[in-house]
C-alpha cells in the first residue's frame, strides 16, 4: 500500500516546492487572516513497512495543535546527527530512568503509583546487576491553566496548592519505597532557568515563529481540539455546550496569537530516528502506533499561551505577553534534573522514560522533535504502559472510584501492593483492579507459595540445627541429559527440570526487565516457586529419619536445594518487593554484599563447586514472611479528600 505524504523539511536556502501539498489545518480551526501559507517541497513516500492497518484508525490530529495563519518562517537549522548512547547492556555506563512528572491538580492515585513502580523496579534491577551509575527522577508538573483555576476555586494561590499536592506525591512515593534520586518540581528556579535556556536554543536555531489562531480550546486537556473530536451536551438548565468526545470536558472558542514550533519540519528526522532505533519505543504496539502517526501530516505546534489568560507559568523570554506552553515546560524536566545546560552532557541521551499511553505522542513525537530542534539527541528508550481500571470502569472523580495508594498500602502492605501492580500490570493493555483479585494473588503467591515454602524448609522439625545443610552429589548426581539417563541417585526427572528452570531464571528475568515485561519476569519466578513446592512436597522430608545416615543425607539435600531456590527467588524479587526479599534473604543468612544479581549462582555443589552458604547458621526466625489477607467487605478503597 502506498500513499503520497508531504516532505516537510526546508533546508538552508532551498527553493520552495510545488503548491500541491500544504500543512493541513485541523478541523475546527479557521483563519484569522488570509495570509497565504508558504509552499512546501513534497515527494511521495510509502507507508512505514512495519505499520499495521489498525494503527491508521488512530486520530492523526493531536490536541494542542493549531494551524498557523500568519507565518513568517526564518531558516531552520537542521537537526544534528543523532548521538547514540552506548549499549543498554554495557557495564559501568550512566543511565537516567524517569517517570512522568505528575500534574499537581489532585492527589496521587494507583495509576501514578504504577508508573513510578515500573521505573523503580527497572532502576533497582539495574543497580543489582552492577550496570553502572544510575539515577531515577520523578516529580510534579505545577504550571498551567488547570492549576490556576483549581487554586482559585479552592480559595488558595497556585504556589500553595502545588506545594500541598506535590507533598502528597512525595509522601506516596516515599511510602511505596520508590528509590528516586531526584524529585523535581517545575516551580523550582533550576527548572525555570533550564526551560528559558531551552526556549532560547529553539529560537536561536530558527525553530519558532509567531502565528495567529482561533478554535476550540479545552482547559482540562491544556490544548486545542478539532471539530471531529467534539460533541454537544445539554446541561441541567437546557443549555448546549461543546465538549470533548473522549473526556467530556467542556471546550471554549478561543482566538489568540502564539509562538509556533516547526514540528512539520521534523517528520523525516523522526521517522529516520525510529527506523534506525527499533527498540526506541517499547512495547512493540506503541512503536507501531508512533510510526503510523508519523506517516500522516504533522501540523506545527502551538507552544505558548497569552499571558493575559495564563499567568501561572514561565514567561516567554523577551516577550512578557506570552507564557510557555505547559507541556514544553514539563518535558524539559528530564534535562533539568541533569543540570541542563551545564552538566546534562554527562548523562544525556542515556535516558529511559517510563510514560503512560495517554502521553505517548508528547514523549515520542513532540519531545524528540523539540530536542532535535535544540541541538540534542532524542532519549535512548521510551517505555509505555497502559492504564488501570476499577471493576472494568475508568477511574474518575465523578464515579467515586479513584483508588488511593495510601489506603492500598495500609490494606495490602507496601510490598504486597507493589507486587500486585507489577505482577498483574501488562503494559500493552489496560488492567483491572478490585479487592478480591488483589487478595487472591497475594495470598496465593506471597503468603502460601513463597512464604509457606520458607516456613516449611526452615521449620525446627525439618531443620532442627537451623543451618544451611550440606548437598550430596551421591543423592543428586549431575547428569548430562536427565531425559535419557536412568536415575543414579534419589532425584527424579522432575527434580532435574527444577534445577534447569531455576538455573536459567536470572537470565530470563533480566531479559524480561530489559524488554519492559516485568510481569512476565514475575510469572516465571512464580512458576519456579510452584515447582519448588512440588519438589518439597514430592519427597516429603518430614517423613525421613534423620537418625539414618543415608536418609539424613537425602533430607539435607532436599533442604539445601530448597534453600538455594529460595535464595535465588529472594535475590531476583528485590526490585519488586524489597522489604519481603530482605526478610527472606536475612532468614537465609545471605549478607548484603551477597545479594547482587551480577554475582548470583545457583546450586554450585551440583556443578562440583564449593557453596559459601553450606553449613552456615541461618538468620533469626523473623516470623511469617507475608500474612494472609482477609477478604474485605468493601468493594473499593475511596480516594482521600484533598
Amino acid at each position: 500500500m502506498q500513499c503520497s505524504v508531504p516532505f516537510w523539511i526546508t533546508r538552508h536556502g532551498a527553493a520552495p516546492g510545488p503548491t500541491s501539498h500544504r500543512p493541513r489545518r485541523p478541523h475546527g480551526a479557521r483563519a484569522a487572516s488570509r495570509t497565504p501559507a508558504p509552499h512546501w517541497l513534497s515527494r511521495p513516500r510509502p507507508i512505514c513497512p512495519r505499520a499495521r492497518p489498525l494503527c491508521l484508525a488512530v486520530s492523526m490530529v493531536p490536541p494542542s495543535l493549531w494551524f498557523p495563519l500568519a507565518m513568517p518562517r526564518p531558516a531552520l537549522l537542521l537537526p544534528p546527527p543523532l548521538r547514540r548512547a552506548s549499549s543498554t547492556a554495557g557495564p559501568g555506563r550512566r543511565l537516567l530512568l524517569s517517570t512522568p512528572i505528575f500534574y499537581a491538580n489532585g492527589p496521587p492515585h494507583i495509576g501514578h503509583l504504577y508508573s513510578a513502580l515500573l521505573a523503580d523496579a527497572l532502576h533497582r534491577h539495574r543497580g543489582l546487576r552492577g550496570a553502572g551509575p544510575g539515577r531515577l527522577s520523578t516529580g510534579t508538573d505545577e504550571h498551567g491553566l488547570k492549576i490556576q483555576q483549581a487554586a482559585a476555586a479552592a480559595g488558595t494561590s497556585p504556589p500553595e496548592l502545588c506545594a500541598r499536592i506535590s507533598a502528597l506525591f512525595h509522601q506516596a512515593f516515599t511510602q511505596a519505597a520508590i528509590s528516586f534520586t531526584d524529585f523535581i518540581r517545575t516551580s523550582e528556579p533550576r527548572h525555570c532557568q533550564a526551560v528559558c535556556h531551552f526556549w532560547a536554543a529553539l529560537q536561536e536555531r530558527g525553530a519558532l515563529y509567531k502565528g495567529s489562531y482561533e478554535g476550540w480550546y479545552c482547559t482540562a486537556e491544556e490544548g486545542f481540539l478539532p471539530e471531529s473530536q467534539l460533541t454537544e451536551r445539554v446541561d441541567a438548565q437546557g443549555n448546549i455546550h461543546k465538549v470533548s468526545m473522549e473526556s467530556g470536558h467542556e471546550v471554549h472558542w478561543t482566538k489568540e496569537e502564539n509562538y509556533m514550533f516547526k514540528l512539520s519540519a521534523f517528520q523525516d528526522p523522526l521517522q529516520k530516528w525510529l527506523r534506525n532505533n527499533p527498540r526506541a519505543i517499547s512495547p512493540e504496539p506503541f512503536y507501531q502506533r508512533v510510526l503510523c502517526w508519523l506517516v500522516e501530516d504533522l501540523p506545527d505546534l502551538s507552544i505558548s499561551r497569552e499571558r493575559s489568560r495564563l499567568q501561572w507559568g514561565i514567561p516567554v523570554p523577551s516577550d512578557s505577553t506570552q507564557t510557555i506552553y505547559v507541556w514544553v515546560d514539563a518535558l524539559v524536566n528530564y534535562l533539568s534534573v541533569l543540570g541542563y545546560p551545564e552538566t546534562h552532557g554527562e548523562w544525556w541521551p542515556a535516558v529511559h522514560h517510563v510514560v503512560g499511553k495517554d502521553i505517548l505522542k508528547f514523549h515520542a513525537v513532540y519531545w524528540p522533535a523539540l530536542l532535535m530542534a535544540a541541538g540534542l539527541s532524542p532519549p535512548e528508550r521510551i517505555f509505555v504502559h497502559s492504564h488501570w481500571t476499577v471493576r472494568g470502569q475508568k477511574m474518575s472523580k465523578s464515579l467515586g472510584n479513584v483508588i488511593d495508594p495510601f489506603a492500598c498500602n495500609e490494606r495490602y502492605t507496601v510490598d504486597g501492593f507493589r507486587y500486585f501492580l507489577l505482577r498483574q500490570g501488562v503494559p500493552e493493555r489496560d488492567c483491572d483492579y478490585y479487592d478480591e483479585k488483589v487478595v487472591k494473588v497475594l495470598n496465593s503467591e506471597l503468603a502460601d507459595a513463597l512464604g509457606g515454602l520458607l516456613n516449611r524448609s526452615t521449620a525446627p522439625g525439618i531443620n532442627p540445627s537451623n543451618t544451611y545443610p550440606c548437598f550430596s552429589e551421591t543423592c543428586f548426581p549431575k547428569v548430562v541429559d536427565y531425559r535419557e539417563t536412568e536415575a543414579l541417585g534419589r532425584a527424579a526427572a522432575e527434580d532435574y527440570e527444577l534445577v534447569v528452570s531455576v538455573a536459567s531464571l536470572p537470565l530470563q528475568v533480566a531479559s524480561y526487565f530489559e524488554d519492559f515485561q516485568i510481569y512476565k519476569a514475575l510469572e516465571c519466578i512464580a512458576l519456579c516457586v510452584r515447582q519448588t513446592n512440588g519438589f518439597f512436597q514430592r519427597h516429603r522430608p518430614w517423613k525421613l529419619d534423620r537418625k539414618d545416615p543415608t536418609e539424613k543425607m537425602w533430607l539435607d539435600t532436599i533442604i539445601h536445594v530448597t534453600l538455594e531456590c529460595l535464595r535465588v527467588y529472594g535475590t531476583l524479587l528485590q526490585p519488586v518487593i524489597p522489604h519481603i526479599a530482605d526478610k527472606l534473604l536475612s532468614r537465609l543468612a545471605v549478607e548484603p554484599e551477597e545479594r547482587k544479581i551480577s554475582s548470583l549462582t545457583f546450586l554450585p555443589r551440583y556443578n562440583g563447586k564449593p557453596c559459601p552458604f553450606e553449613g552456615r547458621q541461618l538468620g533469626p526466625d523473623t516470623g511469617i514472611l507475608f500474612h494472609r489477607l482477609e477478604k474485605s467487605s468493601q468493594h473499593q478503597i475511596e480516594n482521600k479528600k484533598l
